[in-house]
């Protein structure tokens, strides 16, 4: 084998080892836990203390809405069950967004045990999976 064979062989183990460090550290750093309202609420403590950030499904609950078209601030509780989860939002609120809609939200728990959320996502309402299964 020759020299220029062994750079080649070289230079493509390092361009590998670059392109899957790089994939790996992207997944990692990106990587959120998906929880739900009773699994925050059983481990409150822990993620208070945690820097990461978390990933919340739940439902948007009665309680009282509160938007600030102004200053772009949602807040607002999601759950599943009697567990409850108080959430703040600043952004846009998406257009689906009411009790009874189905969210996931992204972000951190602070020490007063609100979800500050930086992302905030609804899924279809359910209405629309009614009325697909009603006609079936």
């Amino acid at each position: 084998m020759s020299t220029h064979h062994v750079k080649i062989a070289i230079g493509m183990v390092v361009i590998v080892a670059a392109v899957a460090y790089l994939v790996l550290s992207g997944t990692t750093a990106s990587a959120v836990y998906f929880l739900t309202v009773p699994e925050v609420q059983q481990q409150l403590s822990a993620l208070q203390q945690a820097s990461h950030p978390i990933r919340v499904a739940g439902q948007v609950t009665a309680d009282p809405v509160h938007w600030d078209v102004r200053h772009l601030s949602l807040a607002f509780h999601i759950g599943e069950g009697e567990a409850r989860l108080p959430v703040q939002y600043k952004g846009v609120k998406p257009d689906m967004f009411q009790a009874g809609v189905s969210v996931i939200v992204e972000g951190r728990i602070g020490r007063d045990g609100v979800l500050h959320a930086s992302t905030l996502m609804t899924s279809c309402p359910s209405k629309y999976q009614d009325e697909k299964d009603a006609s079936s």
